[in-house]
C-alpha cells in the first residue's frame, strides 16, 4: 500500500488568529505548516521550492490572494501546488474569477472544522494523482530517452551498412538515402559477384521505423551472403542473366516465407550486370520501374510492376534485359521520392523524377543525388520532413 504523500502547507493571511487557527488544525492531520502575512512573502517562501499546497485568503495588504494564485500558476514548480481561498464571497462572478485565476477550491468564512476536514481530504486526493501521474511522466522520459538513444544507435548502423560510393569495373555506383524516421525500411547494396558479373539491388519492407529496418537488416544479410550462390545459379543456367536473376528473386521469396512470421512484405529491384558486355538482366518485385537514361538523353522505365516478396509462398518473377553503352546511367529509387507529396497532398511524381534526371545528365552522379534531395525538400516544403523512406541509386556505364 502506497504511503501517505507528504503535505507541505502554506498558510496566506493577514489575520494571526486565522493563521493560529488553520496551523493548529493541519499540524494535527500531520501537515508540515510555514505561515505568511500577504502575497508578496507567500511567493518568496514558495520560490524556495517543497509547498504543494497553499491556503490563502483573498483580501490582503500588498498582494491580495488572486494576484498571489496566478503568480503561483505562471511558475514552474517541480510538482502540484493545490490552491485553496479563503473567503466570505459566495458571488457567482467573484468565484469564477477566482478559478480563472487558478483557485482549485474555496473554504468558507468563518472556519468551519467539518468543511475544512473535507477540503484537505479532496486536496490530499488530488495532490497523490498528481505525484502519481509525475512519477509515471517520469518513469516515461526516462524510457523515452533510452529508446531515442538506441534508435540513434540504430540508425549510426543503418547508415554504417550502406556501401561506399565506388568504381566496380566499368561500373560507377552513387546513392542518396534519407530514412522518414530514426532508422528506415529502404536498403541496398551492390557487389562483385567474380572479376565478370555484378549484382545490385534496392529493397523496400513496408511500413517504417524498427520493424521495417529489422527486417531489411535481415533481407541484406541474405543478400549479401549470396555471392557464390549467384555464380553457380549463373552458370547453371548457361549464362544467362535473365533466368538467373529470376531463379535468385524466386529463391529469396521462398527463403522470405519461411521466416516472416510478421504481415511485412517487401518490394525490390534486383540486378546482375555483365560488366564486360554491359548487359543487365532486372527483376522488378512490386517496386518502381528502373530509369534508363541513354547517352542522347532518352528515357526508359523497365518493367511494369511484379509481385512484392513475401505475398506468395511459390511467386514466378520475370527478368527484364538491358544493355548499356558507355555513358548510360541506371537509376533505382523507392516510391518515397514518387510519392514524396507537397502541402496539398500532390505527388512529385514519376515524370517529374525523369525530368530531374535527365536536365541533370551532365552533372555528375553525387550531384544528381544532392539536386534531386533539394528538389524533393523544396517540393515538400512546409509540410516538413519526407513522410516515407527516400532513396536512390545510381549506376553509370563507364
Amino acid at each position: 500500500m502506497d504511503s501517505p504523500l507528504p503535505i507541505y502547507a502554506l498558510l496566506v493571511d493577514d489575520d494571526p488568529m486565522i493563521l493560529a487557527l488553520l496551523a493548529a488544525f493541519l499540524e494535527s492531520k500531520g501537515y508540515s505548516v510555514i505561515e505568511a502575512h500577504d502575497g508578496q512573502a507567500a511567493l518568496a517562501l514558495i520560490a524556495q521550492g517543497g509547498i504543494n499546497l497553499v491556503i490563502t485568503d483573498w483580501v490582503m495588504p500588498r498582494m491580495d490572494g488572486l494576484d498571489l494564485c496566478r503568480a503561483i500558476r505562471m511558475q514552474q514548480h517541480s510538482s502540484y501546488v493545490y490552491l485553496i481561498m479563503l473567503t466570505s464571497n459566495s458571488q457567482e462572478d467573484g468565484l469564477v474569477t477566482a478559478m480563472q485565476a487558478g483557485v482549485d477550491d474555496f473554504l468558507g468564512k468563518p472556519l468551519k472544522p467539518a468543511e475544512l476536514g473535507a477540503r484537505l481530504h479532496a486536496a490530499e486526493r488530488v495532490l497523490a494523482l498528481e505525484a502519481r501521474l509525475e512519477n509515471h511522466n517520469r518513469k516515461l522520459a526516462n524510457a523515452y530517452e533510452q529508446l531515442s538513444r538506441e534508435l540513434e544507435l540504430a540508425k549510426a548502423m543503418q547508415l554504417a551498412m550502406l556501401p561506399d560510393r565506388a568504381n566496380l569495373g566499368r561500373i560507377r555506383f552513387d546513392w542518396m538515402f534519407e530514412a522518414s524516421s530514426y532508422v528506415g525500411g529502404d536498403m541496398f547494396d551492390y557487389f562483385s559477384i567474380d572479376e565478370r558479373y555484378l549484382c545490385f539491388y534496392v529493397i523496400d519492407v513496408s511500413g517504417h521505423g524498427v520493424s521495417a529496418a529489422m527486417m531489411a537488416f535481415s533481407a541484406q544479410h541474405l543478400l549479401l551472403s549470396s555471392a557464390q550462390q549467384i555464380a553457380k545459379t549463373i552458370a547453371r543456367q548457361g549464362g544467362d542473366l535473365g533466368s538467373a536473376a529470376e531463379a535468385m528473386v524466386a529463391g529469396y521469396n521462398r527463403h522470405f516465407m519461411k521466416l516472416k512470421d510478421t504481415s511485412l512484405y517487401l518490394t525490390m529491384i534486383y540486378g546482375l550486370i555483365d560488366v564486360a558486355s554491359g548487359k543487365v538482366a532486372l527483376v522488378q518485385a512490386g517496386h518502381p520501374p528502373p530509369i534508363l537514361v541513354n547517352p542522347c538523353g532518352a528515357v526508359t522505365p523497365i518493367g511494369d510492376g511484379g509481385l512484392p516478396v513475401g505475398i506468395l509462398h511459390n511467386a514466378a518473377y520475370e527478368a527484364h534485359l538491358v544493355e548499356l553503352t558507355p555513358g548510360s546511367r541506371l537509376f533505382l529509387y523507392s516510391d518515397g521520392i514518387t510519392d514524396c507529396s507537397d502541402g496539398t497532398g500532390k505527388e512529385f511524381g514519376q515524370q517529374r523524377l525523369q525530368e530531374i534526371l535527365v536536365h541533370q545528365q551532365r552533372a555528375s552522379l553525387a550531384e544528381v543525388g544532392v539536386n534531386l534531395g533539394q528538389a524533393l525538400l523544396g517540393w515538400r516544403g512546409d509540410a516538413g520532413a519526407f513522410n516515407d523512406d527516400v532513396t536512390l541509386l545510381c549506376l553509370e556505364y563507364c
